[in-house]
This record gives structure tokens, sequence and C-alpha cells, in this order.
């Protein structure tokens, strides 16, 4: 297989794979500090066992990128609590914006002509799709949590980013990301929710808690597979299969209906991820038929 499309097909898997993080949050009535931490564990668990150990080498890129991920994590629960839910994830995937704003200011890489036009019908999509049946809008502080939620977007560019970094390694950076964010399993005492024993909905918690750290360490560790080979623009856009996906699952399993706008999001998003996987940039078009001749 064709290594660019390879790393492709990974980087689409990861954001399957994280689209089922939403039903599973909603099956468990624990707060967001308390899942965050647990599953945290359990993807680090996933990447300790694919690197072959709990062993890191630090370097600059390494912890550019883990910081990336660490704060992605804190910024998105912070902005969960002082807005809307479909504000906070909204805001969170303008981030191929970033990605392509960043890709021109500090690697001269100027946008293509497709990049230009299926950018904007992405965070269209985006914005119908969480907008959908969203609630809450008189929060006090949600324009501090869009804010927020604005900034958990620019750090998560800077996980597809950090790929582009010399001698860096996008599976050490990514496992530190989630080794930094395990420190949120200490709000565990403090909540109220978070029950022990043998009995049955207890142990149904824990089991959800451990599906969602599947489904975050699985996201993370096909990502940092992925970036190998595909560019930190096209993983970023492939990405946006997870705010597509998300509601589908929500529905099929717990029956919660999204609305004709969320549905139309989510058509608008498929179809933008479909093109930009589809569509040659017209460089690398070029490129190959010099090749070619």
């Amino acid at each position: 297989m064709n290594p660019r499309l390879k790393g492709s097909l990974l980087v689409a898997l990861s954001g399957i794979s994280w689209s089922f993080s939403g039903v599973l949050s909603k099956n468990l009535d624990w707060n967001t500090l308390s899942k965050a931490g647990v599953r945290s564990i359990v993807a680090v668990l996933m990447f300790a066992w694919v690197r072959k150990g709990f062993k890191l080498k630090l370097t600059r890129s390494t912890l550019i990128g883990g910081l990336g991920v660490a704060f992605t994590s804190l910024l998105y629960l912070t902005a969960l609590g002082l807005t809307t839910s479909a504000n906070a994830i909204t805001l969170q995937y303008s981030m191929p914006v970033y990605v392509a704003l960043f890709d021109f200011l500090l690697f001269r890489k100027k946008p293509t002509f497709k990049q230009l036009i299926l950018l904007p019908l992405l965070i269209l999509g985006v914005a119908l799709c969480c907008a959908g049946g969203s609630e809450g809008a008189e929060l006090k502080y949600a324009h501090i949590g869009n804010l927020v939620a604005l900034l958990s977007g620019v750090s998560f560019s800077v996980v597809f980013l950090a790929s582009r970094a010399e001698n860096g390694s996008t599976t050490d950076y990514t496992y530190l990301g989630n080794l930094l964010t395990v420190v949120m399993v200490f709000s565990l005492p403090f909540d109220s929710r978070v029950r022990f024993g043998f009995e049955l909905p207890v142990l149904r918690d824990w089991l959800f808690v451990c599906l969602m750290g599947i489904s975050l360490g699985l996201g993370y560790i096909l990502l940092a597979l992925g970036l190998k080979t595909a560019s930190p623009l096209r993983a970023a856009v492939l990405e946006n299969l997870e705010p597509a996906l998300n509601p589908v699952w929500v529905f099929l399993f717990i029956g919660e209906r999204p609305d004709l706008t969320g549905i139309l999001g989510c058509c608008i998003i498929l179809l933008s991820v479909v093109l930009f996987a589809m569509l040659p940039d017209n460089k690398a078009e070029n490129t190959a038929k010099k090749e070619a001749k």
C-alpha cells in the first residue's frame, strides 16, 4: 500500500476510534476530571505495551508534542465547564485552520487551492454538526469558555505539527501527553459519583471508563503511526471524522436523535474529508507528472 494512503487510513481510523468516546461518556455518571484521569491510565498502559516499556527519551520535540496533547485535554475539559459542549468541540475542531496557518508561518508551506476551498467547508460542517441540539446557552462564563475552547484548538494543532520536528517521535510525544494527563486521576476521592465494589452497576461504570481509555489510547496510537507518512494538515482534516461520527453512535446506542442541522453538518464533514483525501494537491499532482515524464 502507498505509504501516504496508509498514513491517511490510520489517521481516519484514529478519528473513528475517538468518536466512540461520546457514547461511552454518556453512559458514565462521573465528573469529567475523573473520567479523564482513569482513561489516561488505560491509554498509558496501551502505549507502554506498544512501545515495549515505560521509558521515555525526553527531547525538545517530544516535550512540545506532549504538552500539546496534555493542554488539549485540560483546555477542552475546562471549556466544557464554562460553555456548551457544542461550542467547545466546534471551536476545538477549527484546528485544521491553525495547522494550515502555522504551516505557512513556520514552514512556508502555502495552502493549495484545494485546501482554501475545503477548509471553510469543513469548518461549516463542524459548526452545523455541533450546533444541532446545543443546550445551556445562558451560561454565565460562556464567553470565557469559548476563548478557552479556541485555545484548545490551537494546542490540538501542535499535536499534528510536532510530527514535522526533526528526529521527533510521534509515539513518544503522544505517550508523554497522556502520561501528563494521568494527574487528573487525583480528583477521584473528591468525586461522590465514583463507587468501588463488585456490584453490577459499579463494575459497569469501571467497564465504561476502561473502554473510554481504550478508545483514547487506540486513537492516539493510530494517529502516531499515521503521522509518520500523512502530512499534518491532511491528518488534521481526517480527524474531523470524530465530531461527524460521534452523534451517529449516540443515536444508534442511546437513541438520542440529532436534528436536521446536525445531520447536515455530518454530511458536509464526511464530504469534505472524502474530497480532501481523494483529490490531489496541485503541487503533488505537478510533481507526479514531472516524475512520470
